[in-house]
């Protein structure tokens, strides 16, 4: 891979970006991670993934919620539950790329990464409205009358989460080194571009 050991994958809901890390990491060789960070930080709260998911997804502004599950946790602290959340997941996905070259999507980890390696690859994974639209009813279920609606909603989760842990702005063209159309050049070439940006820097 070069100087590059470390490809981290943002995305939009439904552009494919998931499967784009999924299939860089097989073409390389090297691990996956995305909702495994979820679970491993679940591992280090004591918490269930189903909690920490159920929390993360209420963003930072449940505060009986996050009373209510800080409540059960023997090691609580005065910190809101969304906020130890994001530092246990931040500390993971350092410690994954510690351990050697990965592919991760998801979970800020382009910033939480910028500032303390030099052999990171941030890409951004976008596609046009109607793209996303009809992979989110064929592949993830949504229903044709409600799937515009998803899409608004769950950008807005992850927009709201990155700008909330990072101080940036999620899909901001100067947070990454590469964008990628994804309805324009299609799964398989998005994931050539990466490893050839990923081999050649």
């Amino acid at each position: 891979m070069g100087k590059i050991k470390i490809i981290t994958i943002g995305r939009e809901y439904a552009s494919g970006g998931r499967a784009v890390g999924r299939l860089v990491s097989e073409k390389l060789g090297i691990p996956f991670y995305n909702k495994e960070i979820l679970h491993m930080a679940a591992e280090k709260l004591n918490m269930s993934a189903d909690d920490i998911k159920n929390a993360d997804e209420t963003a930072a502004n449940s505060l009986l919620y996050s009373m209510s599950l800080m409540s059960n946790l023997s090691t609580a602290t005065s910190l809101p539950i969304n906020d130890r959340i994001f530092i246990e997941e931040r500390e993971v996905i350092r410690m994954l790329a510690q351990q050697g070259p990965c592919v991760i999507v998801g979970r800020c980890a382009d910033s939480i990464l910028r500032e303390i390696r030099d052999d990171v690859l941030n890409v951004f994974i976008y596609a046009d409205t109607e793209s996303r639209a009809k992979r989110a009813v064929e592949e993830y279920g949504e229903t044709p009358e409600n799937v515009y609606h998803q899409l608004r909603k769950h950008d807005k989760k992850r927009s709201t989460y990155y700008n909330l842990n990072t101080g940036q702005k999620w899909g901001a063209k100067d947070n990454y080194d590469l964008c990628i159309n994804s309805s324009k050049i299609g799964i398989e070439m998005c994931a050539e571009a990466i490893i050839h940006m990923a081999s050649n820097l």
